[in-house]
Formats: structure tokens, sequence, C-alpha cells
């Protein structure tokens, strides 16, 4: 995303106030289906706050609006896990988008994560290739 990207401010009715949303540039049509091809609304306030069944502004779970904004390259305070990534199997920085979900910031793959807590007080984060 870049400085550029115009922002605009519109009402959230699940969090009650005035949130930030921008979009992001649909990539240019090539033939991939995974590829975007339109433009997407990008909340730029999204957070542990976005937690119902559906998110007012996008019409779809709030996981979706998460990895919009992990993905749109948007100055975001996440808190990360450090753990490998079951796409590039690399171990990196994870951005935590949900309590059950988390973003690979070297390849974008989204992972769901877990902590194993140990009896000698030792954990250890495990990530796994979201499904579907």
């Amino acid at each position: 995303m870049t400085e550029e990207a115009k922002t605009r401010t519109t009402y959230c009715s699940h969090c009650q106030k005035d949130v930030d949303l921008t979009e992001t540039e649909a990539a240019p049509r090539s033939g991939h289906a995974m590829l975007q091809e339109s433009d997407e609304v990008v909340c730029l306030d999204f957070g542990d706050h976005c937690d119902g069944d559906v998110c007012p502004l996008s019409k779809l779970r709030p996981i979706v609006m998460g990895v919009r904004l992990a993905r749109s390259g948007a100055k975001h305070d996440w808190k990360t896990v450090r753990a490998q990534c079951e796409g590039c199997g690399q171990v990196s920085d994870l951005n935590i988008i949900d309590k059950d979900h988390a973003y690979c910031t070297l390849c974008g793959t989204t992972n769901t994560w877990m902590v194993l807590e140990f009896e000698d007080d030792g954990k250890v984060v495990v990530a796994k290739r979201k499904e579907g």
C-alpha cells in the first residue's frame, strides 16, 4: 500500500464508533483465480474488538478484514508470534490476526496457530496452514 492511499471515515455498528477505511488496488487481471479482481475495502482500525460473526463493513467474517489489513502493508500495531509457517516453511514473525489465525510476514500465508505449554513452564507456538 502506498503512503498516498486515501482514507475515509465511516461508522462501524459493531465498534459503535467511527473507523478509518482505505481501499487496496485490484491486481491486474492475468487469469489467475487467486488474484482479486476489484478493489477491497480495508479497515485500518481492525483489532481485538472485531470479534463478531460478521464484519458490518465487509459483510464477511472478521478474519477476512484482518488478512486484508495484513496483506495491505498499512502500518498497524500487530502482536506477533515466532513460529514456522506452513506456507513457506520458514521460521518467521506471524502477525496475530485473532485467537486462531496469524499471517506470515514473509510469504503471506494465513496460518492457524496455538501455544503449547509444557509442565516445566516452557512453551512453543505451532502453526498450520489455514484450510479452505
